[in-house]
């Protein structure tokens, strides 16, 4: 073929191909609110480089009127929770994967190098370091004594928290192929509950790290590996007497703090159950959201307009779930059916410019290929939502 006739042909291809990519980004129109719910941004203040396309979710933590949040680029930060003021910040000088936890006076913040840090919640001063076995992309727990956290080579790890000395450590098969996460273990009074990459959700014993009872969330089934993923990627939760917790390519189930399993029904997921008014809510893995009831695990209503959205886990506020997407938006559903009643755009806007001559796309040349969606966990305070974007922006979001 003619070089120049070759060259019109790849031309001609590649943009095709753009319009088929941008007819599909147009194709997933936002659907309709129905409900009435106002939202208001309270303050908004930037904290970084923001999670962008690293697969982190930092939550962040809240003790009585002060928010913690750490950013991907090495700092953590107290705000005020009313008004978005900063009171301190910290640079750990290091990449921060897993995001801040919190129990009485101190912090835990686990970097990349796979390293454990404390601090205190005062004025940020450091307190102690401890090796990890591994990188640690999910929060830590921690009880008056020690403070646990599992790794993404299977191992969850024990460390006293007066000085970071490893109590002990406890490792779990892995299988060939996972999903990049883990969840915060669940601390009950005897016992630590997390899942594993097998598909089973293990519960080891608080004191010695030794098993006391498991259960299989998922069966690895298929031809490839890929399709032999059952990830119990997110973290067990408990409403006091009832543990919930399901798996990629698995189940979701209620399971007694004895072991033994209440009920179990289908549901795949990347993330954590959510407990509200007598259901567990559930962001399922084609971004469908599933209500099931929290006694009998009857399913309720399925929530099938954002689906492609790219969701995150669903967080209940006040009568509502919130929702956060790939593309910025915060969606609010109702928990007694599901339907859509309010929404809000967190993505920053254009940046203005205004050199002459030049056409409007050129406000957003600072913007491009910049993250704007949402993937770490929301939570629910007193004074509202709190939100942390892609972008590295921690919002406060209230539900009038």
């Amino acid at each position: 073929m003619h070089l120049r006739h070759w060259f019109k042909s790849l031309l001609i291809t590649a943009c095709a191909a753009a319009l088929a990519a941008c007819a599909s980004t147009n194709d997933r129109v936002l659907p309709d609110v129905s409900g009435e719910a106002k939202l208001d941004v309270v303050w908004r203040i930037n904290l970084g480089e923001g999670p962008g396309v690293t697969y982190t979710r930092l939550k962040a933590a809240v003790d009585g009127d002060t928010v913690y949040a750490a950013d991907t680029g090495g700092t953590v930060t107290a705000v005020e929770l009313a008004s978005g003021d900063r009171l301190w910040t910290k640079d750990l000088e290091q990449p921060i994967l897993g995001g801040v936890s919190f129990s009485d006076n101190q912090l835990f913040v686990s970097l990349r190098e796979g390293t454990l840090v404390a601090l205190s919640t005062e004025d940020g001063s450091e307190q102690w370091r401890a090796m990890l076995p591994s990188e640690a992309v999910a929060q830590a727990a921690a009880d008056d004594q020690r403070v646990f956290i599992q790794t993404v080579d299977g191992r969850v790890t024990a460390l006293e928290r007066d000085n970071g000395a490893q109590a002990w450590s406890y490792e779990a098969g892995m299988p060939v192929l996972s999903v990049r996460g883990t969840g915060t273990p669940l601390i009950t009074d005897r016992l630590v509950i997390t899942g594993y990459a097998t598909g089973k959700l293990v519960a080891l014993d608080k004191v010695l790290g030794i098993p006391r009872w498991d259960i299989r969330l998922g069966v690895p089934d298929g031809r490839s590996e890929l399709e032999r993923l059952v990830d119990v990627d997110g973290s067990p939760v408990s409403d006091g007497r009832i543990i919930f917790a399901a798996a990629y390519h698995g189940k979701l189930a209620a399971v007694s703090e004895m072991g033994e399993t209440i009920w179990q029904e289908e549901g795949s997921t990347y993330t954590s159950p959510e407990l509200a008014l007598g259901s567990v809510y559930l962001t399922l893995d084609d971004d469908s959201i599933q209500s099931y009831d929290m006694m009998t695990g009857a399913k309720a209503w399925l929530q099938t307009e954002l689906m492609g959205r790219g969701l995150g886990q669903v967080t209940a506020t006040g009568t509502y779930l919130a929702v956060g997407d790939e593309e910025g938006y915060v969606h609010f559903i109702s928990q007694v059916d599901g339907g859509i009643e309010g929404r809000i755009m967190l993505r920053p806007r254009p940046l203005h410019i205004n050199y002459p001559h030049q056409p409007e796309a050129t406000n957003w040349r600072l913007s491009r290929g910049r993250d704007f969606g949402i993937r770490s966990n929301m939570l629910d305070t007193d004074e509202g939502l709190l939100v942390y974007t892609n972008a590295g922006d921690l919002a406060l979001i209230e539900l009038r």
